[in-house]
């Protein structure tokens, strides 16, 4: 069976929409050679909400021919919508180039150095251009001999640059101080400045999530932590949370799930992987407590201060890991008119942990899936603990790519129950 990324693809290929006119400098290297690594260098947005939303409805029916799937919610930022992006840093010939992640034909990391990607706000070209500069000059030379990334993290008017290298040392850190400035001069946006050490083999920036706590975070510059609103309230998070790429798309996705759970009082609400406790937090008006978990001490911290500033009482957050061995202790309260809404990572969730869930026979259940060729398989999991889809909703979290976020809404199967004889 196709996944979405190949139904995609061909869709675009059969609608033989014209490549799109570039901007001066977009999607582009600094040898002018074209960006192949999204479709925002080809596609206008119109274009491509259009073809994707058909591309899905079309994956769909393939993996749930029974079950219908909403229209797409289209990102309220076209392009320009990135509000965490990267640029790793390749060694050559004695010197660091900073870079989206290319592959060769064998398969090997290459930089691409486009000068301004589409999908990113156009002040993160301004800042990484000044930290590409920067990094050849003498002063940036124990910074560069240790950069791993570059990432900016943060809003469409605030951003925190976290600087993630292999160890940090006096030298590097007065470094890092002159290169602060340096980006600050240039851009007035950034509110803060960090350095992440991170040993690990680099395959991921700022580490995996299983080492994360015991790294080394400094701040070099600025505030020490990122604000956004959503739906009138005030959030405040650690450079090291989880945060959505898409900042533009967050109100329509949590004020859908508040629409879907059909809270009132008399519900517990149990958040797993909370993260800051954005969605938490949102539904806390709306329920009689929220029980929020997340492996992350950083993200917990942030999230029990949000609760603070906001004055939810009846919100709580703890710091756990979300397997079937913890899992017990986490819903151990649960009763069966309480919902329980989980965001897991891109691989999504740990064997037995959807089972252990069902079995506490949640009255409703928002699983929200940030790989859609995942779905297939994570729904089997719940169809068989005795649940169903009742509603399925895609959003457009990542334009230009292949990627969507889809929110699903899960039900006890009732009718399932009753077919099967009791043993």
């Amino acid at each position: 069976m196709s996944t979405f990324e190949e139904c995609f693809v061909d869709a675009i290929k059969e609608a033989h929409v014209p490549p799109r006119p570039l901007e001066n400098g977009e999607c582009q290297t600094r040898a002018g050679r074209r960006c192949n690594l999204c479709f925002a260098v080809d596609l206008q947005y119109e274009d491509e909400r259009r073809i994707k939303n058909t591309s899905l409805q079309k994956f769909w029916r393939q993996q749930f021919p029974t079950v219908q799937l909403s229209s797409l919610v289209c990102s309220p930022r076209e392009r320009c919508y990135r509000t965490v992006t990267k640029r790793k840093a390749f060694a050559s010939n004695g010197t660091v180039q900073l870079g989206l992640i290319g592959l060769t034909a064998r398969g090997a990391q290459k930089p691409m150095d486009v000068m301004r990607c589409a999908i990113e706000p156009p002040e993160h070209a301004v800042i990484y251009d000044q930290t590409q500069q920067s990094l050849g000059k003498p002063y940036a030379e124990p910074l560069a001999r240790e950069l791993k990334y570059v990432i900016i993290k943060g809003s469409y008017t605030e951003f925190s640059v976290i600087l993630n290298v292999h160890s940090i040392s006096p030298t590097l850190v007065r470094s890092a101080n002159t290169l602060s400035k340096s980006l600050t001069h240039v851009c007035d946006k950034i509110t803060g400045v960090f350095l992440f050490e991170d040993d690990s083999d680099g395959s991921y920036y700022l580490g995996s999530a299983e080492t994360r706590q015991a790294r080394r975070f400094r701040k070099i510059f600025g505030k020490g932590e990122i604000y956004q609103t959503t739906l009138g309230r005030s959030f405040l998070y650690s450079p090291l949370s989880f945060s959505q790429v898409n900042q533009s798309i967050i109100e329509p996705m949590v004020t859908e799930a508040r629409k879907l759970l059909d809270l009132n009082k008399t519900v517990g609400v149990f958040d797993l992987y909370c993260g800051y406790g954005l969605f938490g937090l949102c539904l806390s008006d709306r329920a009689k407590t929220v029980t929020g978990v997340d492996m992350s001490h950083a993200s917990v911290a942030s999230a029990i201060a949000n609760s603070r500033r906001q004055k939810a009482e009846n919100v709580r957050f703890v710091q756990s890991d979300i397997t079937a061995d913890s899992l017990p202790r986490t819903l151990k309260n649960a009763g069966q008119g309480d919902v329980v809404i989980l965001d897991p990572p891109r691989s999504g969730t740990a064997e037995g942990v959807i089972e252990l869930i069902a079995a506490k026979q949640p009255a409703r259940v928002l699983h929200v899936f940030c790989e859609i060729d995942l779905i297939s398989k994570e729904i089997e999991r719940w169809e068989k603990s005795g649940y169903r889809v009742s509603r399925a909703i895609p959003f457009d979290m990542f334009p230009g790519t292949a990627e969507v976020e889809v929110m699903v809404l899960l039900e006890p199967d009732n009718e399932r129950k009753r077919r099967v004889p009791p043993n």
